[in-house]
């Protein structure tokens, strides 16, 4: 067994309607924001496979960044509404073509404004009710890995689903972890990776990643070495992790029928590290994490664990709300 993991094991369930975790992830609008990098251009191809799948209508949106806008109007000397208006026009104009490369839908509508990007993406998102909310992971910045800090707001601040892709993964997904901690919110990441499953035939790592609770405070020995202080014995140990095994196999319940899953406990300091190194270590190509729950997107996607997960991603990620957001 290796160290800081229990070995997985596939869980088999009695079965409920076939569609039931289909029903309850059922897109209706999507937007997906670019800016004509590398990113995007993945971001796009993703938004557009789902959309088909889903039937969903798909919104492009291409913020023409005020800022710029403003700069280019002083250095021309003419005013910001002519150079907004100027540039607008541009960029929709490079958006058509843009997309021309894409396997794009009839029902696609192209959106382009002027402003700040983080704000316009977000007003779309609740301008158009959108469902889903998809971008890439790196973008015009092309960072070779993790998420801008663009993305990143958008994983924290949108108020619908989020899907950061990675550059070089516009095809269907193959390996996903969905991260569980027993909150009402995991549901929803349960209910989202067994539709995957199903749509793109992957397989699913459901993934609890646990710390010891019986490590209270660090204690110091005599050459100033830390080291935890330990209250349960080995065999309290062994029977808390059976605890968590079972609880995590009761969790998941119906919505492994039919899909190849296991069940998988991360033993680690914090949930980040552990994520991301589960994710590594099953070169998974997608995560999918609920936004609150027992440990709370918060703490994952800011600080410390942000710099970890966030920034070195070593996959797509998905941001799952609760189902009453």
């Amino acid at each position: 067994m290796k160290h800081g993991s229990c070995p997985p094991f596939t869980s088999h369930h009695p079965s409920l309607h076939p569609d039931l975790y289909l029903i309850m992830n059922t897109l209706k609008t999507i937007l997906v924001a670019v800016d004509f990098s590398t990113g995007s251009r993945a971001a796009l191809e993703q938004a557009v496979r789902i959309a088909h799948l889903q039937g969903a209508r798909l919104h492009v949106l291409h913020v023409v960044d005020s800022t710029a806008v403003a700069t280019m109007a002083a250095s021309r000397e003419s005013s910001y509404e002519t150079q907004a208006t100027t540039a607008a026009e541009g960029a929709r104009t490079a958006l058509q073509s843009w997309l021309v490369g894409s396997q794009k839908s009839s029902e696609v509508e192209v959106i382009i404004a002027v402003g700040t990007p983080l704000h316009e993406i977000l007003n779309h998102v609740t301008t158009l009710n959108a469902d889903l909310l998809v971008a890439g992971i790196a973008g015009a910045g092309n960072t070779p890995a993790g998420a801008g800090s663009v993305s990143c707001k958008l994983a924290r601040k949108s108020p619908c689903r989020v899907l950061l892709v990675r550059a070089d993964h516009p095809h269907a997904f193959q390996k996903v972890v969905a991260c569980i901690d027993f909150s009402e919110t995991s549901r929803e990441v349960v209910a989202a990776a067994s539709r995957i499953a199903r749509k793109d035939s992957a397989s699913v790592d459901f993934l609890h990643v646990w710390r010891e609770p019986w490590i209270v405070t660090p204690g110091v020995d005599a050459l100033g070495s830390v080291y935890p202080v330990m209250v349960f014995t080995p065999a309290e140990r062994q029977a808390h992790s059976e605890n968590l095994r079972r609880e995590l196999h009761e969790f998941i319940g119906s919505a492994a029928d039919g899909i190849r899953s296991s069940e998988v406990l991360q033993e680690a300091m914090n949930y980040g590290s552990g994520i991301m190194a589960h994710a590594q270590e099953c070169k998974a190509d997608l995560i999918i994490v609920g936004s609150k729950g027992r440990t709370n997107l918060r703490y994952v996607l800011m600080g410390s664990t942000a710099e970890r997960l966030l920034t070195h991603l070593p996959c797509s990620l998905l941001v799952v709300r609760p189902s009453a957001a």
